[in-house]
């Protein structure tokens, strides 16, 4: 078994663009249930959107990592907010977060340290739930769909769960976001953890986060970007992807 986990060896990441309010709603909520929580925000959204800008007195509590260039994508976000990190534990977050009582983070490390897992994410909201992904055709399309591999009391494992997870920050340091995927990201990212590296993964489905979308200014523009997507399914050789839906999506 692992040694004991506390809040004191976690480095909460928040990569945020042009949604500033969102961001610090996030970081105050962080504050709210944990005691001087270690927060780490990159912001590549323009100047005058940033949320040090906008919220200066909330981001005092934080390192903010202000990048040069405008819209690096989620990709490189992520990985300069894994590599500022400074604890042995890591703990993602999205900016529209909201970090409630239910989400019950000393409960998440007990899990965490008893089942010796690599990423062990919180449900998010209504989302967040155990979800596979599975080679169709030949291996040629990758179908996202609902399902777990193992269950032990409220904690199931499976292959991709959602951007509020705990996890070795050197574990996620040499996994890394791939950097040229501006969006599409997630579902690219475990695809490499669980299929690539076999990590052990897991929903702890008694604990969650509110997700509080948010759109921001232009943000719809900078997500909604299916090019990303084309590239990664191309990378691991598929021509298509079928979502929990039945939605099929081809390169």
């Amino acid at each position: 078994m692992l040694n004991s986990i506390s809040t004191a060896d976690i480095t909460f990441c928040i990569k945020t663009i042009h949604r500033p309010w969102s961001c610090h709603r996030l970081v105050q909520s962080l504050r709210e249930q944990i005691a001087d929580p270690t927060i780490v925000v990159v912001d590549d959204g323009r100047p005058e959107l940033r949320f040090s800008a906008k919220y200066a007195e909330t981001a005092k509590h934080c390192t903010v990592i202000n990048l040069d260039r405008h819209d690096v994508g989620v990709g490189v976000g992520r990985n300069a907010a894994i590599d500022a990190a400074q604890t042995e534990y890591i703990f993602l977050l999205d900016d529209d977060h909201v970090v409630t009582a239910d989400f019950h983070i000393d409960r998440v490390c007990e899990y965490f340290a008893a089942h010796e897992l690599d990423i062990l994410a919180v449900r998010q909201g209504g989302g967040g739930r155990p979800t596979m992904l599975s080679p169709l055709m030949n291996g040629k399309r990758i179908w996202m769909h609902r399902g777990e591999k193992k269950r032990v009391g409220t904690v199931a494992w499976c292959d991709m769960v959602s951007n509020a997870f705990l996890a070795r920050k050197e574990t996620i340091a040499t996994l890394r976001w791939d950097e040229a995927l501006k969006t599409y990201e997630h579902w690219e990212f475990f695809y490499r953890a669980s299929h690539l590296a076999n990590l052990q993964i897991a929903v702890a489905t008694d604990c969650s986060v509110v997700h509080a979308h948010v759109a921001g200014t232009g943000y719809r523009d900078l997500r909604g970007r299916a090019k990303f997507r084309a590239m990664g399914l191309r990378k691991h050789g598929f021509h298509s992807l079928r979502y929990p839906g039945g939605q099929i999506v081809r390169a």
